[in-house]
Parts: C-alpha cells; structure tokens; sequence
C-alpha cells in the first residue's frame, strides 16, 4: 500500500522514516482513508510498543506519514534468516506485542494484520537493549459502542491468510479483540517451531484450514517446550473467540509466569539482532562525529546521480526557504520495513518532498514563489477581532439535525484549518475550553491531534466544533469568515495551492476552484456562474446540511483565495443561503 523512505532532519541531522501512499492509490479516497487510518490509530492509542506516528498529510509525492526510524529488522527477516527464535525471544517478542494490543482493544481498535512482517526487533541505542515494536495499522478498525466491529462490506476480507481468525475468515461474526490475540496464537506458534500451523498451497486453502482444521500441537513439529506454553498457544488458537483468552493481558500474564524475569527475554532479543555488533556500530559512528571538525558526519554526502538496480533509489529534497526544515531522503526497500527515532515534530509542509535527480532552475524559481506566497498568505492578526470573551454560562446550542445524522461527511484539511484558526486567533486555551464541551466522540480527534488529511469525518463534528465555537468565543456567526481567510495560508494551502497562481479573473479562478473545493465535502453540486451585472458567482446546490458558520467560512475562504490569485482585494457577498440547513449557497465576488 505504502513505500518507506529513510529521510534526515535537515536542521537536526535526526533519522525519522517516511511513508508515501503508491502514487498510483492516492485518487482512491477509501485506500488514502485507509491509510491515513494508521497515523489516527497509533495517535489514539499511545503505546511505548508501537511505533510512534511523528506527523501526517499531503505532499508533492501526495499521501504521507511521518514515523520514528527503527534501527533492527521485521521478526519475518529475522525468522527467514535464523529459522526459528528460542523460548526465551519467542516469549520476548510476544509479550511487547500483546501489552501494546492490550492497549489498542482498551481504547476500541483491533489491529487486524498481525504478522511476523509487522513486529519490529530494534536497537534502543539510549538504553543498549532490542525493544519490540507493533507496526502497520494501515487496516486496523475502531470498535463500536458495544466492544465490537461490525461485518465489513460484503465479500471484502482484510487481513493475511495464514494469520486471520476463524471469525475474520468467514465473515460471520462481529470482530473484537480476540480475533487480534488469534493471530498471536498463529505468531507464537510460528517463532516456536519456524511454521505456520495453518499453513496450505493457496490462499484459500490456507483460509479453509483456519476455519476447519484441527489445531496441531508443537510437538508434531518435533518442538518440545513446557506444557504450559504448550497451553497457552492451544487456548489462543482456538476456533470458537469464547474460548481464547478474554483479553491480550490476560495472555501476558500467563507469559509472565513463565518466564518471568524481563532481563532474560531482553537479553534473548539482543541476540537476535545482535546488539553488541549495533552498539559497536553507533560508537564508531559517534566517534567520527566527534572527531569532525565543523561538518555533521550525519549528513553524508549526496548519493551517485545513477542509482544501480540493487541500491536504495535517491531522493533529494526540493529547495526550501531558510526557516522551513526539508528532510533528505533515501529509500528504503519496502520489504525491510526498516524506520528509526525521530524529532518531536515536523509540519506537513515541511515533508513536501519531490524525486529530482539534476536541478531545473525554472521549477526552483517556482517553488521559490510559492514558498514565498505562501508565508504572505497566512495573516499573523485576526482582522477587527476584538478579545475573546468566555461565556458565563455553559454553552447552549442546537443539536444537529436528525435528518442529517450520519450521512453526510467533511475531509480533514476542513476540520484541521478550523482547528488551527481557532487556536492561531484565540488561543490554545480558548480552543481547548471548545474541545472539552464537545460530545466525547467527536472530541477525541482534537484532543489527540490525530486529524488527518485524507480521512473522512462525520458532519456532525465539524458542525459541534463550530456551533460550539460561535457560542463561547465568537458570538457572531460572521466571524467565521476570518477563520476562513486564514485557512487559505495554512491547513488549506497544499489543497488549494494550485488556485493561487496568478488568475486572469475571478470567473476563471471560480471554474477551476469549483473542482477542487468540491472534494472537501461529501454533499453539493458545485458550479461557476455569472449574475445579471456580470459578476463571478460560485453557486452550491444540495447544501442543505451545511450550518450558517460553515457557510461564512466558506466565503472567507474564497474571498482570501481569490484575493490571493488576483492580487486585488476582493469581497464576498453571500447573496442566497447565508442561512444554515438550506438548500442552496450563493456567494458573488466584486
């Protein structure tokens, strides 16, 4: 689904790893939603054991994400390189899984893609130990309100053959957690003997023998371990989930008494990737750092222009403006899913990266301006904006309409730019005073962080945010516009950057941004028009669901936009449906 890139922090010198969506998935909106899904997952969740997601967006290259870089290699390089793993790291690498999967099922996500290729063994070069990683939750699924997940679509099966439950196989039964701790059985068994206990010629034979096979013992495969992990591994294969372990951390705790001091398991895991030949590495590295004199040793110098068949394909970052960071980037093969420690935090326009083997001056200077449009574009003060005043009392607004309930959805970039206004003109703690009136299940996103570009969200979140808003901070509808304006120099740009080259008028401007605003929302007909005077219209048919704060912003959104590619001051007038919940919108631009 996804290529991994090492890149560097080009101000701190700091490995972090890079995920592009396949250039040829990113028009998929549900392969994009899915893929975001991993950075919204791992943000929900925030466990030591699984890799953490630094940022996320949309770039040149198009879909991102921004991960740690692991110093290691995947449990299945390890597994085909040494066969099988002995009690003590087979013990070692289950039990980092399960206390992250525990983590997961308690706030409502099953990972759904257990694999071998998914469990990262890496070097901790702060602490000198292997530490286990849980990657890849590009499939993982929130659970719903009872603890469970309902059917996906019909004939759609997520998931790797030989690991799939016996419920995920068939389709037949809801999904939660144990279905996650069967592919842990499968895992176990596998680091224990060096197979697959399900194993078959074809995919769906392998399916079939999941489902309907008996669960063979490790002794048939002439492994002989304590019964008790014996039974242990048993209980997790089990057909029937009522018959597994109730939860991931009832398992570690049987794997505790086991085997319970820690220092073994690490110990075991060091092996196997071998820590003392790493940590000679990184002290050697870290001498020719010190032995430099005035040039980092972390930046290496630029690879060959003409990359051979087996080597890592360069990439070199486009130029950038001093004060925004770009990261040098060098591909890794995908199959070694290899990522390591990166900085706290790297904006989305910061990880615009592009594949450029020689310089093209033309494209320089272009990028040049856009940089430069773009730090004109974000206004540093709200315009006639007086200080934010608190209600006294607790906020009391409309609920959303019933009709509209769960129908009708808005991309990321549209809650992320309303989030980051609010934040920019009002303040941190004024936003999070809006955040904490917000029904929790909406509200977690915005505590967390972990609004994505590409995802869609529910109407309904973005119209509690903004109804809440107007309530305790703005008391104006209109002020929404502002909000909007501001949008265009920040979360919006990279959606809306194409708009804001020179345009000869505002009716060619309103033809081609018709196309792409259309893509925010799920709801409305978009279309260029022209009024009686001769004036650019855009006008939106089937916006019923849209509040009158979301209409404003809008406005405001277009009005800087147009201002921007024009390079006049433009206004809108929203001159039908400036009131929410009707049919149609129509803004005129003078």
């Amino acid at each position: 689904m996804g290529d991994v890139y090492r890149a560097e922090h080009a101000t701190t010198g700091r490995a972090l790893a890079i995920k592009f969506l396949h250039p040829e998935l990113s028009d998929n909106p549900d392969l994009a939603q899915r893929f975001f899904q991993e950075a919204q997952a791992v943000n929900r969740i925030r466990h030591p054991n699984i890799v953490d997601v630094i940022d996320a967006g949309v770039g040149e290259l198009g879909p991102y994400i921004v991960m740690e870089f692991l110093d290691g290699e995947s449990v299945g390089a390890a597994l085909s390189r040494l066969g099988r793993f002995d009690t003590e790291a087979s013990i070692g690498t289950a039990v980092p899984v399960l206390e992250a999967l525990d983590a997961a099922h308690r706030v409502g996500v099953i990972h759904r893609d257990l694999k071998p290729e998914n469990v990262f063994i890496a070097y901790d070069a702060n602490k000198g130990i292997a530490v286990v990683r849980l990657l890849d939750f590009g499939i993982a699924k929130m659970l719903d309100g009872t603890g469970t997940m309902p059917r996906t679509r019909t004939g759609v099966v997520f998931g790797t053959p030989d690991y799939l439950s016996p419920e995920q196989a068939t389709g037949e039964l809801s999904l939660d957690g144990r279905s996650d701790l069967f592919a842990v059985g499968v895992l176990m068994y596998e680091l224990l003997t060096g197979t697959r206990p399900f194993r078959a010629p074809t995919a769906v034979a392998t399916a079939f023998r999941v489902v309907h096979a008996e669960v063979p013992n490790l002794a048939a495969t002439g492994v002989y371990v304590d019964p008790r992990l014996e039974a242990v591994v048993q209980k997790l294969l089990q057909k029937e989930p009522a018959r597994r372990f109730p939860t991931a951390g009832d398992v570690v705790r049987e794997l505790n008494l086991l085997l319970p001091d820690p220092q073994r398991r690490t110990v075991a895991l060091g092996r196997v990737i071998n820590v003392s030949r790493r940590a000679a590495m990184a002290g050697a590295q870290s001498g020719e750092r010190r032995s430099d004199t005035g040039v980092s040793s972390s930046r290496r110098p630029p690879p060959p222009e003409t990359p051979t068949p087996v080597a890592p394909t360069p990439l070199v970052p486009m130029p950038r403006p001093a004060a925004v960071p770009a990261p040098q980037v060098q591909r890794i093969e995908p199959p070694q899913r290899e990522v390591r420690v990166a900085e706290p935090t790297l904006t989305s326009r910061a990880m615009d990266v592009r594949r450029r083997t020689s310089p093209d001056p033309l494209r320089d200077a272009r990028d040049a301006r856009d940089a430069r449009e773009s730090r004109e574009a974000a206004p540093s003060m709200p315009r006639n904006l007086p200080p934010p005043v608190t209600s006294a009392r607790g906020p009391a607004v409309r609920p959303f309409p019933e009709r509209f309930a769960g129908k009708f959805q808005v991309r990321g970039p549209v809650l992320r730019s309303v989030d980051r206004g609010l934040i920019d003109l009002y303040g941190q703690r004024e936003r999070d005073e809006v955040v904490r009136h917000m029904p929790a299940r909406y509200a977690e996103d915005f505590v967390q962080g972990s609004l994505n570009a590409m995802v869609r969200y529910d109407l309904e979140a973005l119209d509690a945010y903004m109804e809440l808003a107007t309530e305790i901070l703005l008391h104006d509808v209109e002020r929404w516009r502002e909000i909007g304006r501001h949008a265009v120099g920040g979360e919006l740009f990279n959606v809306v950057r194409s708009l804001l080259r020179p345009s000869p008028d505002y009716a060619s401007l309103v033809r081609r941004g018709a196309l792409i605003w259309a893509q925010l929302f799920s709801f409305g007909s978009w279309r260029a028009s022209t009024s009686p005077s001769g004036r650019a219209m855009l006008q939106v048919a089937d916006f019923e669901p849209a509040a009158s704060s979301l209409r404003h912003w809008l406005a405001g959104m277009l009005e800087e936009t147009a201002r921007r590619a024009i390079g006049t001051e433009a206004k809108v007038a929203i001159t039908g449906g400036e009131m929410g919940f009707t049919p149609e919108l129509t803004c005129e631009i003078s």
